[in-house]
Formats: C-alpha cells, structure tokens, sequence
C-alpha cells in the first residue's frame, strides 16, 4: 500500500473528528456565555426588586413619621386648649412618642432638680433631659 494513500484515508476522518470538536467547544462556549448572561440578567432584576422595596419602606417610614408628627400636634392644639401652661411639643422618631411640654407652675431649685434627676453616674443619660427641663421651670409629658 502506498502510504499516500493511507495518510489520505487517515486524514479525512481525522479532519471530521477535530471539525467535530471544535464545533462542540464552540457550542460549549456559546451555551456557557448564554447562562452566564441570564444568571447576571437576575440578578440585577432581584438587585433593581431590593431598590424597589427598600424605597417603598422608606417612603411607608416618611409617611408613619408625618402621620404620627401630625398627631402629635393635634394632642398638643388639645392640651392647649384645657391647660394655660402649654408651652410646646415635640416629637421623637427614636421613641415614637409624642412630647408635650409644660410650664411647672411650682418651678424647683437647681438644687431640688439635680437631687429629682441626678446627672451623674449610670442615671444621666436618662435623667439629663429631664433635669434640664426641671431647671428651666418646665415638665413633658408623653403620648
């Protein structure tokens, strides 16, 4: 036999088994690229769905905070109408409360407050505000 031939023989086939896998990477890679496009596609839609959400609950937060500041301010119209000493209000988005705050009619010393509401140690923190008001002649209460 002629090796001509057989190197012809040979080759053919050759050529059809690496045509074949080629064409299989090549598709591979094609249906590879496509996943990885699809899994990136979700997640930006789940990240643009958490945008989404986040700012409807911030918008839900601004309207809870609006809705109670307005009646915080209703029971403030309310206590100013029954009481002569009213002299404002507040209220805190920490606490979700609504603060009225009052002249005391029998205002007490630095000394009567700070020994009420001591500032110092542990209690600060907590009686501070309190103790302020106590020294300026005034009280809040909470709603």
């Amino acid at each position: 036999m002629d090796i001509k031939k057989i190197t012809e023989k040979i080759s053919f086939p050759m050529a059809i088994v690496i045509a074949a896998v080629v064409l299989t990477i090549g598709f591979y890679a094609v249906q590879y690229n496509k996943q990885q496009s699809i899994e990136r596609q979700q997640a930006l839609e789940l990240q643009e769905q958490r945008a989404i959400e986040k700012a409807k609950a911030e918008q839900a937060q601004k309207e809870y905070i609006a809705k109670r500041k307005m009646d915080c301010l209703g029971i403030y119209k309310v206590e100013s109408s029954k009481w002569n000493n009213v002299l404002g209000w507040r209220y805190s988005e920490t606490d979700d409360q609504c603060f009225i705050i009052y002249k005391d009619q029998n205002p007490k010393s630095d000394a009567e407050c700070d020994k009420l509401y001591p500032t110092e140690g542990e209690w600060g923190l907590i009686f501070g505000r309190v103790n302020w008001l106590c020294k300026q002649g005034e009280f809040e209460n909470s709603f």
